[in-house]
């Protein structure tokens, strides 16, 4: 098989970058680029992201519901357990009983179970998710289902009467016959009706049968195409292999074949499937016109299917507006725990504040309480202080007024002994005249 080859010589990242980063304006510009570049294949680093942009099914909204529609039941549980090991089996990611593979695609097959209560379950759902989960995490293989299921028409192949794969196979033996006469009025001639062998084609994308890397790229053109590139690649297998099928001339031999030996040639060289599948021209107007034609068909031999089929579809609808209602009480009550919480920690935060501040005001009370005590002790010892020197400024005073007493005596003394001295020479001086 001619695996991708992601080496950077070989692929053209500059174009898958500004794929991922503008892809509605490349796809609008650049359109035959784009169909040039998908039909090489994505790149399988991008691809899953390159999907998610080419359907539109980012929606943050929906894996919220996602991962709320893992907490229900789902009375399809049982069955879709029991598939899984058949779904996949040969593949390493979905081997292991019980393993990572197998409960992601119980999880996002469940989910849709819960999600489309019309369709359920049913095992070809199993064969379009795998490629998903291999390229992107569940909650977002889950949006990307949604997308197929809706926007691409895959639904109507799974519903309980099939409306959408009895229109499919309608269109596809219509287009058989009139591209590969040969191979219609063989197959007329063994009885053998597209619902033996094309339903597994529509229903599973050639999972069932096609290694999962030859999926990924055909899943890469129903993104860009819509389900109807299923017809060219079922038609391309058809012409490559029309001389062996004309040549097996039992309805066994041709249904072994058309299930399993028809995709052989390709295993080993899927850009030459890619290639041929595109070189099959089928008009949109085409299918438009088988559409009406197989409504008129069902209106004449099958009024009643119709007719459940408008009350189903108005189930739907029902069941629509239903899932949209929960979806709004589920976002309303997400914003109302939200407020609630938002509130409860404002309030929170309210009485930390207030008891901070209370906090505060105390300790700005003990700072007063500590200053005031601290002052009154400084003023008693300032007072105590100046008590201290009065008393000791009193006592030099009187002492010095004691010191002046002694010395105006001691002067008294003095000029008393001066004056008696002054006799005493006066005496002399008598005596010595004499």
């Amino acid at each position: 098989m001619d695996d991708q080859d992601d080496s950077a010589e070989n692929i053209d990242w500059q174009f898958w970058g500004s794929i991922v980063n503008s892809y509605d304006e490349v796809a609008r510009r650049q359109p035959r680029l784009l169909t040039k570049k998908l039909m090489q294949g994505i790149p399988d680093a991008v691809r899953g992201t390159v999907w998610m942009l080419m359907c539109k099914a980012k929606n943050e909204d929906m894996e919220n519901t996602y991962r709320a529609l893992l907490t229900r039941d789902s009375s399809h549980e049982k069955a879709i357990i029991r598939d899984l090991d058949r779904t996949f089996p040969k593949h390493k990611h979905f081997a292991d009983k019980g393993g990572p593979g197998q409960e992601s695609l119980l999880h996002v097959i469940k989910a849709y179970s819960v999600w489309d209560t019309e369709v359920g379950y049913c095992q070809g759902i199993a064969f379009i998710t795998g490629p998903l989960l291999l390229n992107m995490p569940d909650e977002e293989a889950f949006c990307v289902l949604v997308k197929l299921m809706n926007d691409y028409n895959f639904r109507e192949l799974y519903t309980p009467n099939m409306i959408g794969l009895q229109l499919r196979l309608f269109q596809f033996e219509r287009l058989l016959k009139d591209l590969f006469p040969a191979i219609s009025k063989h197959f007329d001639t063994h009885d053998i009706k597209a619902t033996m062998y094309a339903s597994q084609w529509f229903m599973t994308v050639f999972a069932y049968r096609f290694p999962l890397e030859i999926v990924f790229r055909i899943m890469d053109m129903i993104f860009a195409q819509g389900l109807e590139s299923i017809f060219r690649f079922a038609f391309a297998l058809l012409k490559k292999n029309q001389d062996q099928i004309l040549q097996l001339n039992d309805m066994q031999s041709l249904l072994d074949f058309l299930k399993t030996g028809l995709f052989d040639p390709y295993v080993d060289n899927v850009d030459a499937l890619m290639q041929d599948a595109a070189a099959i021209k089928i008009s949109k107007s085409k299918f438009d016109k088988l559409a009406v034609e197989h409504v008129e068909e069902l209106r004449k031999n099958n009024p009643d299917l119709l007719s459940g089929d408008a009350l189903r579809a108005e189930n739907r609808r029902l069941a629509a507006a239903l899932r949209k209602a929960e979806e709004s009480y589920e976002t309303l009550n997400r914003e109302h725990i939200q407020l609630v919480k938002e509130h409860i920690e404002m309030r929170t935060l309210k009485e930390r504040a207030a008891q901070k501040v209370e906090e505060h005001e105390i300790t700005v009370e003990g700072l007063k309480s500590v200053l005031s005590s601290e002052r009154r002790e400084a003023e008693d010892q300032v007072k105590e202080e100046m008590d201290r020197l009065a008393q000791k400024n009193y006592k030099l005073t009187m002492k010095n007024e004691e010191l002046q007493d002694t010395v105006d005596r001691v002067e008294g003394i003095v000029l008393a002994q001066n004056a008696r001295l002054k006799e005493l020479e006066a005496v002399v001086n008598t005596l010595r005249g004499n």
